[in-house]
């Protein structure tokens, strides 16, 4: 059930992906097509590193949701049976409001907060290796 939920907050990230598909230069594929490439090939030289960067995107902000992730489990489980949907926001929702350890919600929230920067740090150093952008060599 959870995860029937969670499906919908993908449509904004559909959306991108066909824009960033829309955007993708058509005379790249005629010519891979002059040259002899299949619709496989095509995908993987032309279409992939053309929308990288939106995967890139895309990747970063569903981390961050993921992280920040409590509105499903809390209305539907309420943490689950035996805990199993008990996420980090569940967590900090019941330190601060539940039990009134506000500085304990606090330091849980600082804790996200440091979890995505160092989530997000990784992805941006890694980045260089696999997002191409096509202007990034005129400054």
């Amino acid at each position: 059930t959870i995860c029937l939920l969670e499906i919908w907050q993908f449509g904004s990230s559909m959306v991108m992906f066909l824009a960033a598909l829309k955007q993708v230069p058509s005379s790249l594929y005629e010519a891979a097509s002059i040259d002899g490439e299949g619709a496989f090939k095509q995908f993987f030289t032309i279409t992939l590193p053309q929308i990288t960067p939106i995967i890139f995107f895309n990747l970063i902000m569903q981390t961050i949701a993921a992280l920040q992730n409590f509105t499903s489990a809390f209305v539907v489980t309420n943490g689950g049976p035996l805990k199993s949907t008990y996420v980090l926001g569940m967590k900090l929702y019941n330190e601060g409001f539940s039990y009134f350890r506000m500085g304990y919600a606090s330091a849980i929230s600082w804790v996200i907060f440091i979890l995505i920067m160092i989530i997000t740090s990784l992805l941006f150093r890694s980045s260089s290796g696999w997002v191409y952008y096509e202007d990034a060599n005129d400054f």
